[in-house]
């Protein structure tokens, strides 16, 4: 079994026959937009002051700054072109190449341990920088090209370099990047000269259910998370706010 995404400590609870803490309601669930990215559950929106409580993923807070949505995920930060509700899927753009004429790829995409994985709509590039290596039949990417420097650099679909398992490759290059893209943005133009449009375009990534909010979930409820207290909390659709499930009413959280 993998991780866990949070590390729950052990609540301290108390058992009465309803439920008591009722100072969080699910006003704070309540959707929100920036620019046309509609914010609401499992995604939240992050605002200049602390947040005492809300409800979403911890870290699928969103920011909104002149009306573009912006997520933080471990490698760096990104621009939220869209979000399907339906499917579960979030597309985001590297902030870093989206006004660039020649983006360079300064990193891989890292999620580490959330709740999110790599999309099938997905392809990743493999990009090769400052390569000693140049081989008459490969074209280097021209957008790169240095006239006081023999270097070239390169750009393969992940997996189709023209050495074995690009060891050859990493051996003779100073860089090397992967990127994804969307696999549909690189099937009618040439790498070389479309890989910049297919980056500006964005990737897509699927979220699941984080493992620590699935009993909440079932129970027809929102995971929030207290800032204060450094604990999950189950939002329940009538505005109780208990340890863990809805189903289960007479478990409150002790003041």
């Amino acid at each position: 079994m993998s991780k866990p995404l949070y590390s729950v400590p052990a609540l301290v609870i108390i058992f009465i026959t309803s439920y008591a803490d009722s100072s969080v309601t699910s006003s704070i669930c309540a959707p929100s937009n920036c620019g046309n990215i509609s914010i609401h559950y499992p995604f939240w929106r992050r605002s200049n002051t602390m947040v005492e409580e809300f409800c979403g993923y911890p870290d699928f807070g969103l920011e909104c700054l002149e009306d573009k949505a912006i997520i933080t995920l471990p490698s760096d930060t990104y621009y939220v072109r869209e979000i399907n509700y339906d499917n579960h899927s979030i597309t985001l753009v590297d902030i870093d190449v989206l006004n660039e004429p020649c983006p360079r790829a300064q990193h891989n995409v890292s999620l580490h341990n959330l709740p999110l994985s790599f999309s099938s709509l997905d392809v990743n590039l493999s990009f090769y920088f400052n390569c000693s290596l140049n081989p008459s039949s490969v074209d280097p990417i021209g957008c790169f090209r240095n006239s006081y420097d023999k270097n070239q650099s390169y750009v393969f679909v992940a997996g189709e370099e023209p050495a074995s398992d690009g060891h050859e490759w990493l051996m003779q290059c100073k860089d090397h990047v992967v990127v994804t893209v969307q696999q549909n943005e690189i099937g009618s133009v040439g790498l070389i000269t479309g890989f910049g449009a297919a980056m500006k375009k964005g990737f897509v990534l699927d979220w699941m259910r984080a493992e620590d909010c699935a009993e909440c979930e079932i129970s027809g409820g929102n995971c929030g998370y207290d800032q204060n207290s450094k604990q999950l909390r189950c939002i329940c659709k009538d505005g109780s706010v208990v340890a863990r499930s809805c189903k289960k009413g007479t478990l409150v959280l002790a003041c």
